[in-house]
């Protein structure tokens, strides 16, 4: 039991680690100060909304990428640590090949990745599995939106539906919208936070992790973006857009 308590709080420092790690980033990076999203898709409806039809914190980014939806959505569909990585480019993320930073997010887009359906577990990095910093697709929606949802505890432990719930866990949704705009397309993220039990003594967390949370998910976005409208296309020899180049190569968080 001791052994089991212990990892419990060696993984619950990792999080809090990473956490703070990805807050002096915001910090320091003041492209991943803003949230990049308007008023109006602050507050609009987005796939996934209803998965927690109460929460106790909410937040929307965004950011414009100069290429067609059917350009943006394989980076997603492929998404994932042991696929095509989570792209935010952290100098401490690492893929399962040891790779690091940019190098731990593909570049290319891997046809080997591109299946993704409702049911399907991603997981956030090195170390998780399905019952540990696991995400379970809910809602998938091809070129539209991808929602992903998870239940943890702060050590980042998979709450079991079927077994007596933790004192205090997480219940977290994390959506992803593609809407075409004269530009190309307008990515949204939203990440709806529910605290269990939520209490004032508990806020202070969900204030915590809502700043390194905004750092992250800009870096992510930019990552996208970067990655199509860059290595991630080719251009036809009359100079016309051709479409995500692909690679047989992996390069994964």
């Amino acid at each position: 039991m001791w052994l089991e308590n212990l990892r419990s709080v060696s993984r619950a420092a990792l999080v809090v680690g990473e956490y703070s790690a990805n807050a002096l980033v915001g910090l320091i990076d003041p492209r991943l100060r803003s949230s990049g999203a308007t008023v109006e898709e602050a507050r609009i409806r987005l796939a996934g909304d209803a998965l927690l039809p109460w929460v106790s914190w909410q937040a929307t980014r965004a950011v414009t990428v100069e290429a067609p939806v059917s350009e943006v959505w394989p980076w997603l569909a492929q998404a994932g640590y042991g696929r095509g990585g989570w792209y935010a480019d952290m100098p401490w993320w690492r893929d399962a090949e040891g790779r690091r930073g940019r190098r731990s997010s593909a570049e290319r887009l891997l046809p080997d990745e591109q299946h993704i359906e409702v049911g399907q577990v991603l997981l956030d990095g090195p170390g998780c599995d399905e019952a540990h910093g696991a995400w379970t697709v809910r809602i998938c929606d091809p070129s539209r939106a991808l929602v992903l949802f998870s239940s943890r505890t702060l050590a980042g432990r998979e709450v079991d539906a079927d077994a007596a719930p933790p004192r205090f866990y997480i219940d977290c949704s994390w959506a992803f919208a593609l809407r075409p705009v004269p530009a190309g397309t307008r990515i949204l993220v939203r990440t709806r936070v529910k605290l269990n039990p939520d209490r004032r003594p508990t806020r202070w967390l969900a204030a915590g992790l809502g700043f390194a949370d905004q750092a992250m998910q800009r870096a992510m976005l930019l990552g996208i973006k970067r990655r199509v409208e860059g290595a991630g296309t080719t251009t036809s020899g009359s100079g016309k857009r051709t479409g995500p180049a692909t690679s047989r190569g992996r390069s994964k968080r």
